[in-house]
């Protein structure tokens, strides 16, 4: 109680009634508590509770209702771009957000896409990746990118991704290891292929991308729609953008594309591009783009001829081709490349030619317009499934040779085919080969041997009917062999037995 007499002789207290009556309120309080401590914890745990008159009840526990989204009117992936290029420097900084809407029937926690800009070093550098309104936390390993979704995306529903990133564009070597010439640059030509993402596929119940080789491509692509806004920055005089879609162009230096149901959007500048453009006969705008070198022109037009009689023949073969513009691009590299609505024939396809339809200008611009139905009309594993358009591909070189040059059937045989004494299954995966030529002579060459003996087998009309009809009914997907053969009846299945038998694998035979 020492405490307590301090306070009580305080004289500051003994001056104020007041608080001498508050001070002591203060004191019984504490003696009070003082009591209670003063007893046992026993007390404590000797008290036992009541028995309740009643029995506790479960309660409800709130939870949100499961979101229900409903049927999409366009389910593709909607890309919508910015992308500011500086042709001289070799730079592209780009803005691409991603309309996702959820197809797989399940719901999602995480979104894939494939990036092939990363499979080189010091290429693609990705500064953000965000939704509407929060940055997400992903991976980024080779070619694949991992997005954590910030809440799980049910079925139909649909997501906004955006990706923050830039292109330092590669110099185009000559050594086997060096960056692919349609994603690269020169003195006189920019090349942008494959280098913006794309969601990767999803495929029975898992997120596809295919490592990278050396051999062949590995790109397997789904149909998307493409809104792109190039603004050049602080380009040369006369600099000239080769791309495919509609085009509007917005000011001096930007331009925008739309280039709808395209499986990728590429594109190719150069100051030193000159145009040569036609109609095809089903009023397809055609245009071919070759260097400005005077002896290039006459290249630049036969190119322009054999692209536009192609297109031709191969639509009414094939069905009709998807876009309104078909753009050629002499690419500053070797052999070709496709992409959807553009593609590249070789720099030295052009300075070679003679003159003549007997050339690889004539083979590869044909070879490489066809790639709009064996490629960027129907899809495939260009990894596992190679054949699918490689081998389609160039046999539309010879049904081209049919129909405008039929005297030169034994003559491309011969050039084309047999001087390479092909072997290997068609059906093999670009994993399986450690030299280009291996991988052409097996999946080409016998490819187009077999494709050959199948139209022996079944007749020419109803060999062009199976590929229309493979085209019709796989557009604007991705098809697998089982696709390609699941058009044939069972009376044309057992014709073509033994053919299929000497051509592809017997364990897999598709």
């Amino acid at each position: 109680m020492k405490f307590v007499t301090v306070l009580l002789y305080h004289k500051s207290w003994l001056l104020e009634p007041t608080r001498m009556l508050m001070l002591l309120r203060i004191l019984i309080f504490m003696i009070v508590i003082m009591g209670i401590g003063a007893h046992t914890d026993d007390a404590f745990r000797q008290a036992q509770p009541t028995e309740r008159p009643f029995q506790p009840v479960n309660l409800p526990t709130a939870t949100p209702a499961p979101q229900v989204c409903p049927e999409l009117e366009n389910p593709y992936p909607q890309h919508t771009v910015v992308a500011d290029i500086n042709y001289l420097a070799h730079t592209v900084w780009v803005q691409q957000r991603i309309r996702y809407a959820n197809t797989t029937g399940e719901s999602l926690t995480q979104l894939v896409f494939n990036i092939e800009a990363n499979r080189w070093q010091n290429v693609f550098f990705l500064n953000r990746v965000a939704d509407n309104f929060d940055d997400l936390l992903y991976t980024l390993n080779n070619k694949r990118l991992v997005v954590d979704l910030m809440d799980p995306l049910p079925p139909n529903c649909v997501t906004n991704i955006l990706l923050e990133f830039q292109i330092q564009v590669p110099l185009i070597g000559l050594e086997v290891y060096s960056p692919k010439g349609y994603l690269g640059y020169t003195d006189r030509q920019m090349n942008l292929g494959h280098w913006l993402p794309t969601v990767a596929p999803y495929q029975n119940g898992e997120w596809v991308t295919r490592p990278p080789v050396l051999v062949g491509e590995q790109e397997i692509l789904e149909i998307a729609d493409w809104v792109v806004m190039l603004n050049l920055v602080e380009p040369p005089p006369n600099l000239v953008v080769a791309a495919p879609g509609q085009i509007t162009q917005i000011s001096p230096t930007s331009w925008r594309y739309e280039h709808h149901a395209s499986r990728e959007f590429s594109l190719s500048l150069s100051d030193q591009f000159v145009l040569h453009q036609a109609e095809d006969e089903h009023g397809v705008q055609v245009e071919v783009y070759c260097f400005n070198t005077p002896e290039l022109q006459p290249a630049g037009e036969h190119a322009l001829d054999v692209a536009t009689q192609s297109l031709s023949v191969y639509s009414d073969l094939f069905g009709q081709y998807p876009y309104e513009r078909l753009v050629v691009v002499q690419g500053d590299f070797p052999d070709g490349m496709e992409f959807s609505g553009i593609v590249y024939v070789g720099d030295a396809w052009f300075t070679r030619w003679d003159g003549t339809p007997t050339s690889y200008l004539t083979l590869i611009t044909a070879h490489e317009v066809s790639h709009q139905w064996w490629y960027a009309r129907v899809g495939n594993d260009a990894a596992f499934h190679p054949w699918l358009d490689e081998a389609l591909a160039t046999y539309s070189e010879y049904v081209y040779l049919e129909e405008y040059y039929p005297d030169l059937r034994d003559w491309w045989w011969a050039f084309r085919v047999d001087v390479y004494e092909p072997e290997g299954a068609v059906n093999s995966t670009v994993y399986e080969f450690s030299s280009a030529r291996e991988y052409i002579n097996a999946v080409y060459l016998r490819g187009v041997r077999m494709l050959h003996e199948l139209r022996q087998d079944l007749g020419t009309q109803a060999f062009f009917q199976l590929l229309a009809d493979y085209a019709f009914n796989q557009a604007d997907r991705i098809a697998s062999p089982d696709d390609f053969w699941h058009n044939f009846t069972p009376e044309q299945l057992e014709l073509t037995a033994v053919t299929r038998s000497r051509y592809l694998r017997p364990e897999t035979n598709n």
